[in-house]
Parts: structure tokens; C-alpha cells; sequence
């Protein structure tokens, strides 16, 4: 037997990871160097380190994706395969070059998916990079963390993250790798926090509140999912959550498929059947520990 998802509305999935503004002249200047002072060869790893060190990184990705700090007249882009690339400045315009700056931070196989993942480029012997504007509202120096495991030479911590001038936060999860005679080095992009407390769960709030109180159900959802809660509670006497799981998740999503019994209507016209239904979901964060449903829609089995 197969299924197929029937989705009431279909959107692509938003992947993006941060929001940005520009980057200053000034700030790119400033972030010509990463220094180590916090990354000495020790296997102490304390919540100040953790928090320089995701700190340090961040500023790393901001200084390559705006080029490297360019010098006067340094600035030279080319077209390659009908895009505009633009060459990183004179201090990391080679692989040994940018590979060394981000190994202050990173470990050397997070470095190459940093590249990887910024799609630099090697042309005519310099490295390159499409032309962009990058930028971050995100204080990561005045980040909090807690520790979510930790042995010998790995760890894991949660950090919260201020950003803008409200009180606003996004919480991500860092890893962390000791490397022998370096030092601690993040080992992978740190990733926005997706393990959502069952009680912050939009899914579970959306059906526990969809009968009497569908005005909080429909704020569960975001205007992408373009699911109308008042046309879809028409002709249900009775709804239960019964079972939620997670099938798939990504940088900056969680998937579920949710399992719920519901009676209907003598006269119900909607594309539920009385008893168990399945549904499949799309969660992505929405702020501080704030969840919201992005896409919704009925799983029929055939």
C-alpha cells in the first residue's frame, strides 16, 4: 500500500538560517583576524569559551562572505556560468589562506564545508564567491549557553542568542571538537535549535484549542500554509490528537506526521473520513521558543 501526501496548500520549505542587514566597511576591517586567545590546548571547555568561540565563527562567516576585507582598488568581479562572482581580498584569496584563518575556529573538515556550503570557487587561481551583501543583527558575544552533553573531547551546547535591539532571541545548537595540540574547535555550522517542547508544539496546540477556541489554532499558522481553520473544523463534532511523529527535519524545519481520530457530521463535506486520519506537518521556528505551522495537509492512503 502507498501513500501520498494530498497537501491542502504547497509552498517551498524556507531554509534560511538567519536574517541579515549590511555589513559595514568598518566591521568587515575589524574582523580581519580571528585570535585564540580562548582556544588554548586545554581540554577545559567552560561556557565563556564556548560562547567566544561560536562568537569567533560567526564573525568568520561574516568577514568571507563579504569578501575578506578588501583593500583600495582590490575589488574585481568576473561573470562565470551567467552569475556574477566577485574574488576574495588579498588575505584569503587561496584555499591554504582561508583554510588557515578558519581553523582558529573551526575544525579543518567544518572548514571545507564552510567552503563548500559558501560555493567559493577557485577561478584562474584565485579563489571567488557570488556577489552578495551579508550582514547579522546577532550578538553572539552576549550569547548565554548551557550544556546539553559532553565528554573527553566532544561537547554540545545550547546558546541563546540576542538579536536586534529588542529583546528578541534565536536559540541554536553548537558542536564542538577538542583537536590535539590546537585546541576546541566548532565542528559543525551551528544550527537553530529545533527540539520543540511538546507543550510549544503549534500541532498540538492547533487541535487541542480547534473546536472551541479556533482563533488560537489559526495563529498556530503562518500565512504561507494558506490553511483556513474555520473551513476546516466545519462538520467535526469531535477531534483527538492521538499520535505525533517526527519523520524529517532540516537546518531550519521539523516535519511530522500527526495520527487523529475524529466523528463527523452526518452531513460533513470536507476530505477527512470518521476515525483515524493521518495529517502531515511543517514546523519552523518563529522566535524565542515560538513554533509555527508552515505547511499543513491531509496524508491519503491508496
Amino acid at each position: 500500500m502507498k501513500t501520498a501526501k494530498l497537501l491542502i496548500a504547497f509552498t517551498a520549505v524556507s531554509l534560511l538560517s538567519t536574517t541579515f542587514t549590511g555589513v559595514t566597511e568598518a566591521t568587515t576591517k575589524e574582523n580581519t583576524k580571528v585570535t585564540q586567545t580562548v582556544t588554548q590546548n586545554t581540554k577545559i571547555l567552560t561556557e565563556k569559551i564556548a560562547i567566544d568561540l561560536a562568537a569567533k565563527y560567526h564573525e568568520a562567516y561574516l568577514f568571507v562572505s563579504s569578501g575578506g576585507g578588501y583593500k583600495d582598488r582590490e575589488y574585481n568581479t568576473f561573470l562565470y556560468n551567467d552569475f556574477a562572482y566577485r574574488y576574495l581580498s588579498s588575505k584569503i584569496d587561496t584555499k591554504t589562506k582561508l583554510l588557515k584563518y578558519l581553523t582558529q575556529t573551526m575544525t579543518s573538515k567544518a572548514a571545507e564545508q564552510f567552503i563548500k556550503d559558501l560555493e567559493i570557487l577557485e577561478y584562474k587561481g584565485k579563489l571567488a564567491q557570488k556577489e552578495a551583501d551579508m550582514g547579522s543583527q546577532e550578538k553572539w558575544e552576549k550569547a548565554t549557553a548551557e550544556i546539553i552533553k559532553k565528554d573527553s573531547d566532544k561537547a554540545k551546547y545550547r546558546l541563546t542568542v540576542p538579536f536586534g535591539e529588542d529583546a528578541d532571541k534565536t536559540t541554536y545548537v553548537v558542536e564542538y571538537q577538542f583537536v590535539e595540540k590546537v585546541g576546541w574547535r566548532i565542528s559543525k555550522q551551528p544550527a537553530v535549535d529545533l527540539d520543540i517542547p511538546d507543550k510549544a508544539n503549534p500541532i498540538n496546540i492547533l487541535f487541542t484549542n480547534l473546536l472551541n477556541n479556533p482563533q488560537i489554532s489559526q495563529k498556530q499558522l503562518l500565512p504561507t500554509s494558506y490553511f483556513d481553520v474555520n473551513e476546516f473544523k466545519t462538520g467535526i463534532k469531535k477531534i483527538e490528537l492521538s499520535k505525533l511523529k517526527e519523520v524529517d527535519r532540516g537546518s531550519y524545519h521539523v516535519e511530522f506526521v500527526a495520527t487523529i481520530f475524529v466523528e463527523l457530521e452526518k452531513d460533513y463535506n470536507g476530505p477527512l473520513v470518521s476515525g483515524e486520519n493521518r495529517m502531515y506537518f511543517i514546523v519552523e521556528p518563529n522566535g524565542y521558543m515560538d513554533f509555527k505551522i508552515h505547511q499543513a495537509g491531509l496524508i491519503s492512503m491508496y
